[in-house]
């Protein structure tokens, strides 16, 4: 009876240990199963994410061209509203002629932002960084924006302080003239201040204006693209919400912290905090052109190359306009035909040229050609860091298309004063 007592627990044992058995099997099973599941879920997200990059990608390098490519029939379209915006004509087609400006310069603003947020997100673009004054960062911007404020019955002020700063002189500009802009356009009556606050090792650079504010709900809001504030007269101002989405974006590249303090009816306070350099400046910031005596432009010869046609016949229009003897020409055989032994005294030449040519290698060329300096300027839709490394190396300004006719008759009376 123990025998069979002791043989049936024997059993029962084996039972367990096969139940057991089966119970760990089927669970390594179980496990296996999701442990597959799992990373097909995992590949197949890493296949939809990679998908997504490259789509965004190539959304990025489809819009880059193809604003590059819009650019070029707008600057054209630029140059001749601008040409006959300086002619007395009747009072109604002023009016027609000042709309399309205006309609323009809208369309213009629209695909310059579109081109910087697609660089930014690419991070094709990479900050430079270099000590500059104060002085040279704020100046020229207090220049520039106070006949935009006086124009709209503001008073813009400058509190420019005696610092040093280690930034990218480009891309501060950039973010402290979007400040600016949106200051002048979203205020109705008052005035916007420029001013700079040292705290401890940085400087905060601020932008104060009187406008109407924003609502604490909506601070959020702004930094996201295509954001805009319904404000009444001020909306209906040119703008598309990406000025503050590209400010957000080069901020955060630098890694300078942004801050806005407004309040409703009284105005707002943009601030943006960039590090003391604890050097002196080693090198000057970017020319920039100073107000010129008199006007050079009557009866100086310029040449201009450009392998856009309409570009050509467009910019000659308006310099013949202001005075000029103007040659023009598709590449460097045509220019030195065209020229007929006589150097021009400026040379104006887009970037990219038929047939991998670069204008600065027919600058260079002509130079030689004629054994003098000439004066050149760059007006061209080419926004790359290697267009701008090359014309440091050549010594010549830029003017991105669309060009601004009253910037390129600052820089061009500039360069025939200093000649």
């Amino acid at each position: 009876q123990a025998q069979q007592r002791l043989q049936s627990l024997n059993d029962e044992l084996e039972q367990r240990v096969a139940a057991r058995t089966f119970e760990l099997l089927e669970s390594n099973r179980n496990l296996q199963r999701q442990i597959e599941e799992r990373e097909r879920i995992e590949l197949a997200l890493r296949e939809a994410r990679d998908a997504a990059e490259a789509a965004n990608r190539s959304k990025d390098k489809y819009l880059a061209a193809a604003s590059h490519d819009l650019l070029q029939p707008l600057n054209a379209a630029r140059l001749l509203i601008s040409t006959l915006r300086e002619r007395e004509l009747p009072i109604a087609e002023q009016n027609l002629v000042e709309r399309s400006h205006l309609a323009l310069e809208g369309a213009e603003d629209l695909l310059a932002d579109l081109l910087d947020i697609s660089k930014l997100d690419q991070a094709a673009i990479k900050p430079d960084l270099d000590v500059y004054r104060l002085e040279e960062l704020l100046a020229p911007l207090a220049s520039e924006f106070e006949s935009v404020a006086s124009a709209s019955g503001l008073r813009l002020r400058a509190r420019i302080a005696s610092y040093a700063v280690h930034t990218d002189f480009r891309l501060l500009t950039r973010i402290l003239r979007n400040f600016l802009s949106n200051a002048c356009r979203y205020t109705e009556r008052g005035g916007v201040l420029l001013g700079a606050r040292r705290r401890g090792s940085f400087v905060e650079l601020q932008v104060w204006d009187s406008g109407r504010g924003i609502a604490a709900d909506q601070l959020d809001k702004i930094f996201l693209e295509f954001s805009q504030l319904e404000v009444g007269r001020a909306a209906e101002r040119k703008g598309v919400g990406l000025g503050l989405a590209i400010v957000e974006r080069i901020a955060r590249m630098l890694g300078y912290p942004v801050q806005v303090h407004s309040q409703p009816g009284r105005g707002s306070v943009f601030s943006i905090r960039v590090p003391l350099a604890r050097e002196a400046p080693r090198r000057q910031a970017p020319s920039v052109a100073q107000p010129v005596l008199g006007n050079p432009l009557p009866g100086r010869r310029l040449l201009v190359i450009d392998n856009e046609v309409d570009i050509l016949h467009s910019m000659q229009a308006l310099l013949r306009q202001w005075g000029c003897e103007v040659v023009t020409a598709v590449d460097l055989n045509e220019a030195l035909e065209r020229l007929r032994g006589r150097a021009p005294e400026v040379i104006l030449a887009d970037y990219p040229l038929d047939h991998g040519v670069l204008g600065c290698q027919v600058i260079r060329q002509l130079r030689d050609e004629f054994s003098r300096p000439i004066p050149a300027l760059i007006v061209s839709a080419d926004r790359s860091d290697d267009c701008r490394r090359e014309l440091q190396a050549l010594g010549a300004p830029l003017l991105n298309k669309p060009v601004k006719p009253g910037k390129l008759r600052a820089v061009l009376s500039q360069l025939l004063t200093e000649t």
